[in-house]
């Protein structure tokens, strides 16, 4: 069996790591006085958000329907943690971040609908996020813990319609997490399983190619709650390989080293 994990693990590491989401990054805190640096690469594959605000507001008579959908976004982050205490953690997270989006509308000006979609790419920017773990110990080596994390960044993008209308601007990635969970000590394996809440906003400015009139779109996560399950493996006294998926709200994996010291 710990063969099968490790193969997996192991293929996952060699795939071409196009990316995005926010793991726990494993279950276990670093203790007390004991630092942690690692590379975490975390991949979603979809994200169904809904438009908030737009500015300047439509015109009386009409309306606009939007079903945006995050298709990809990498974050590739440098995570440096310390044990605050034996079971409570603090990290810093650097790194970048690019994303693809579709935004698919129904737009109407009183004299009929009219459907179509957007298609956005961002470039890479830098991100950055905060974060603590906080765990107790029970008996048989189970483990109760939470994390809670924050994360940011704004990219540079540019997006065309499907009737060819061209447009860019920039926009701002924010996200809340609290996630709560439960592991298993076993040997060198620590699998665990939450669940989590997430708070996904985001706010684009734009500005249509041929127009110098600054467009403000707002959209938050569909979904808030979500479920994920990962397992933490211990390849040497200072060494661990992790990896998580999530479900529900998003559909994502995340990889990870970490080495403590």
């Amino acid at each position: 069996m710990k063969k099968i994990i490790l193969l997996g693990l192991a293929v996952f590491f060699c795939l071409p790591l196009a990316v995005y989401a926010s793991s726990i990054g494993g279950a276990e805190t670093q203790g007390q006085g004991k630092f942690g640096i690692g590379l975490d690469q975390e991949i979603v594959f979809n994200r169904d958000m809904k438009l908030k605000s737009i500015e300047p507001a439509l015109e009386p008579g009409e309306t606009l329907e939007m079903k945006p959908e995050i298709d990809k976004m990498s974050r590739t982050m440098v995570k440096t943690s310390y044990g605050v205490l034996d079971n409570l953690d603090v990290y810093v997270k650097l790194g970048i971040a690019d994303f693809e989006d579709t935004n698919n509308y129904t737009y109407d000006d009183g004299s009929g609908p009219e459907t179509g979609n957007i298609k956005n790419k961002g470039d890479n920017a830098f991100a950055y996020g905060i974060g603590a773990k906080g765990t107790y110990n029970l008996e048989n080596d189970w483990i109760i813990g939470c994390d809670v994390q924050y994360l940011r960044h704004k990219n540079d993008y540019k997006g065309v319609g499907d009737g060819g209308d061209s447009l860019k601007g920039d926009v701002t990635f924010q996200e809340w997490q609290v996630a709560p969970y439960i592991a298993k000590k076993i040997g060198n394996l620590v699998p665990y399983l939450g669940v989590k809440y997430s708070d996904l906003r985001t706010e684009y400015k734009l500005t249509w190619e041929g127009d110098d009139e600054v467009e403000t779109w707002k959209t938050e996560a569909d979904d808030n709650f979500g479920v994920f399950l990962g397992i933490d493996y211990k390849i040497a006294d200072n060494w661990k390989l992790n990896f998580e998926g999530r479900f529900a709200d998003e559909t994502a994996i995340s990889l990870g080293a970490t080495y403590k010291f």
